[in-house]
C-alpha cells in the first residue's frame, strides 16, 4: 500500500483522524529540528522552536492553502518562528560563558582540529545577514531548491539564489582571511 501524500494525510486530520496529523509531525520533525537548531544553534532552543513550528501548524492547518507542499510551510511557519527568537534573544542580557572553563571530551589533534573548523564555520555564518544565513541554510543544511527557498523566504527565486551567492562570497572571504590570521600567530 502506498504512503499517504501530505495532503491525504490533512485531510483525514480535517475529518477527525487524529493520528494523521501525528504522522505528519514524525515525517518532519528531523527536518524542522535541524532548521531550527541551524538558525538557534542550540539544541533545547531547537527542539522547543521544532514543537512551537508543529503547534502552529495544528492551529492553523485549515488556513493552509495548499500553494506549496506541506514542508515548505512548515518551513516558513519555522523560520519566521527562529527569526522572532534570534530578536528576542538580542533584546535580552546574555551572561559571558567564554570565560567559564568547559572539559574537552577528546585531547586528541584530530578532534580539536575539526571542532575549531565547525566552530569557525558556524561562526562566520552566524555573522551573514539574516537573508543570506537563511538562504544558505535551506540550500546546504536542507537541500532546498531556490524556488521553494524564495517561497519560504517570501521573495522570488532569483532573490533567494543572490543571497545564496551572497552568502557564499562572504563565507570564503571571511574563512580564507580568518586562515590567513591564524597563519600569521
Amino acid at each position: 500500500m502506498a504512503e499517504a501524500s501530505d495532503y491525504e494525510l490533512l485531510d483525514r486530520y480535517a475529518g477527525g483522524d487524529e493520528p494523521a496529523f501525528e504522522e505528519l509531525v514524525r515525517r518532519h520533525q528531523k527536518t524542522i529540528y535541524d532548521l531550527a537548531y541551524r538558525m538557534l544553534d542550540n539544541h533545547a532552543d531547537a527542539a522547543d522552536m521544532a514543537q512551537a513550528t508543529f503547534v502552529q501548524a495544528f492551529l492553523h492547518h485549515t488556513t493552509f492553502r495548499r500553494e506549496s507542499s506541506f514542508r515548505t510551510w512548515l518551513f516558513q511557519i519555522g523560520l519566521n518562528l527562529c527569526r522572532n527568537a534570534i530578536r528576542d534573544r538580542a533584546r535580552q542580557q546574555h551572561e559571558n560563558v567564554e570565560d567559564l572553563p568547559l572539559a574537552a571530551p577528546h585531547d586528541t589533534f584530530a578532534v580539536t582540529a575539526a571542532a575549531q573548523a565547525r566552530d569557525r564555520l558556524g561562526s562566520a555564518i552566524r555573522t551573514l545577514p539574516e537573508r543570506q544565513r537563511e538562504a544558505l541554510l535551506l540550500r546546504i543544511y536542507h537541500d532546498r531548491a531556490f524556488a521553494e527557498i524564495g517561497t519560504i523566504m517570501s521573495c522570488s527565486e532569483g532573490t533567494a539564489k543572490a543571497n545564496y551567492h551572497h552568502a557564499v562570497s562572504k563565507l570564503r572571504r571571511v574563512l580564507v582571511a580568518d586562515e590567513g590570521t591564524r597563519e600569521l600567530s
